[in-house]
């Protein structure tokens, strides 16, 4: 696909749930882009304050809660109901501006989203490769919140993972990260899913030491699978 911007420089859009830009992201796959292509960042809640997500985006019983970073770094967390048609808005704006490839900074799960081009959604393409990795084995998985354990049994139960749950948000203390990878450790687990786009690569470094096992990062694996189609 090397050649489907012509001559010009092919443009890979980033859509965040929360605020754009994510430079706690772009530091760990700007060196995975292909070459000759550029960045373009749009945040799904660029246009609200903390505050007003707080007020009028918090979850109700019965939602899926996501859970992401504000500009300033804080962290916001919301129910996906209000977060789904935003993020069409920010996916119909990158397309109309030029964009050659559309990611997206989650990995929730959402309902298909419309799109004209190349759409990279981490949830399914993070499910389906860890579960052929996993080859029937339990595997650990990070979550961000509390609210999100149940979720991420169901959700990863659904793709046939039997999955011990730790949470930590990468948002937040990064101690609590360590602390929660210890629970991973001398458990017989085939490897450690980091299920948040938030968490880095320094933080799967540091799970990696702490428990030995292998870990599986959605921001690198997403843009490794970009790279492979436009290099």
């Amino acid at each position: 696909m090397t050649d489907t911007a012509g001559s010009r420089q092919a443009v890979l859009a980033a859509i965040t749930i929360g605020q754009a830009p994510r430079t706690d992201i772009t530091h760990d796959i700007l060196p995975l882009m292909p070459p000759g292509m550029t960045l373009r960042e749009y945040g799904a809640l660029d246009d609200y304050t903390l505050e007003e997500i707080q007020a009028q985006f918090s979850p109700q019983p019965g939602d899926e809660v996501l859970v992401s970073r504000m500009r300033d770094g804080r962290q916001a967390h919301f129910a996906d109901r209000y977060i789904i048609p935003l993020v069409q808005q920010k996916i119909d704006q990158a397309e109309a501006e030029g964009a050659d490839a559309v990611i997206l900074f989650c990995t929730g799960y959402f309902p298909p989203f419309r799109h004209k081009g190349l759409f990279l959604e981490p949830q399914p393409l993070l499910h389906a490769v860890a579960s052929k990795l996993a080859d029937g084995k339990k595997i650990g998985l990070l979550v961000p919140m509390p609210d999100q354990v149940q979720q991420g049994r169901e959700s990863w139960g659904r793709s046939g993972l039997s999955v011990e749950v730790a949470c930590a948000s990468p948002y937040l203390d990064f101690e609590k990260i360590k602390e929660a990878a210890v629970t991973f450790r001398d458990k017989d687990l085939a490897f450690v899913c980091a299920d948040c786009m938030g968490y880095s690569a320094e933080m799967k470094a540091a799970i990696h030491d702490i428990t030995g096992l292998p870990v599986l990062l959605p921001r690198t694996l997403v843009m490794r699978v970009l790279s492979e189609l436009f290099t």
